[in-house]
């Protein structure tokens, strides 16, 4: 699909604009982007399935270690954890992979004006777009841990201490940094389909740019993320069932009931949560092409704001 006007990535819309817009092209395309990415996609599916899973069998670990036979579990907590950062860790990887697709075809079509038809059914990673995904991926982690543990700290001391000032302290917290961060979208959704750019100038200069559209920002994440809430709330109802009956099942055998899961529940769990995975890996795609035309109007009306600053001055 040969991109059109109304298509352009740098041209100032609107919420709603911006949103339809970036769905038009991402359904419009949807076939050249599901032979690109339909192998990563599988991948990325793969990864959640076992990860889902490894949290689900850590979660009964825990509630065994709560329950009257409680040694044997707490012994095999510390593996279960290794188990489960190892497949986070892979769960990390695989979505770096598949995001560096469709970050490609974001710059193909910011630089092209059309996303590329792939040759072939399968293909590598760009090694460029994924050099970049691994780059904002690094940012985005260390932010989240400096933040995850100033925030975990101040609510260890709020319970510890029995401080419900601390404990809000922690909610509250959250929220500041959630606005706070808001604006590094815009930075790095331009370091990440612009070819020229670098990370860290776009950081310090980007910042700043986002800060001013803060609320068309929020806006339209709210609006996507609203709508891909919808669509997996659907979509993953199966996944959502069979988690609640397996703890359901485990909080029975607590208090001495039989389990009532079959004996292939584990093979049964990963399939469902795989297929889940899997479209949930292209709402997750989805999300980004609305992301991307947010940045385009953004950075054209700086554009536009700097020419005028220029004919104001002269």
């Amino acid at each position: 699909m040969e991109s059109k006007i109304e298509d352009q990535p740098l041209k100032i819309r609107s919420t709603g604009a911006t949103v339809a817009a970036g769905f038009r092209l991402f359904s419009g395309n949807f076939r050249r982007i599901f032979r690109a990415t339909w192998l990563p996609a599988l991948l990325y599916a793969l990864g959640s399935a076992l990860y889902t899973e490894s949290a689900m069998t850590a979660i009964t670990q825990v509630m065994h270690t709560l329950g009257p036979a409680a040694l044997p579990y707490a012994q095999g907590l510390t593996q279960q954890y290794l188990m489960q950062s190892g497949m986070m860790l892979l769960d990390l990887v695989v979505t770096v992979v598949l995001m560096s697709y469709v970050f490609h075809m974001l710059t193909c079509h910011r630089t092209e004006g059309a996303i590329p038809y792939p040759a072939r059914w399968w293909s590598l990673p760009e090694s460029h777009s994924l050099t970049r995904t691994m780059a904002s991926a690094g940012v985005w982690v260390v932010i989240h841990i400096v933040i995850g543990a100033i925030v975990s700290a101040v609510a260890y001391f709020g319970v510890v201490r029995q401080s419900l000032t601390l404990i809000g302290g922690s909610l509250v917290l959250v929220l500041i940094a959630t606005c706070l961060l808001l604006p590094l979208f815009y930075p790095h959704l331009r370091f990440l389909t612009t070819a020229d750019t670098r990370l860290g100038s776009l950081l310090r200069d980007g910042y700043r740019q986002g800060l001013r559209h803060w609320g068309y920002i929020f806006s339209v994440l709210f609006v996507v993320l609203l709508l891909a809430a919808v669509i997996l709330s659907v979509t993953m109802l199966p996944a959502i069932v069979l988690i609640m009956a397996g703890m359901k099942s485990e909080t029975g055998t607590l208090t001495g009931d039989p389990s009532g899961m079959p004996s292939y529940m584990g093979w049964l769990s990963v399939l469902v949560f795989t297929l889940a995975g899997f479209i949930q890996a292209y709402v997750v795609m989805a999300v980004h092409f609305p992301a991307y035309y947010m940045a385009g109007s953004i950075e054209q009306q700086e554009i536009q704001r700097n020419e005028k600053a220029k004919t104001t001055l002269y």
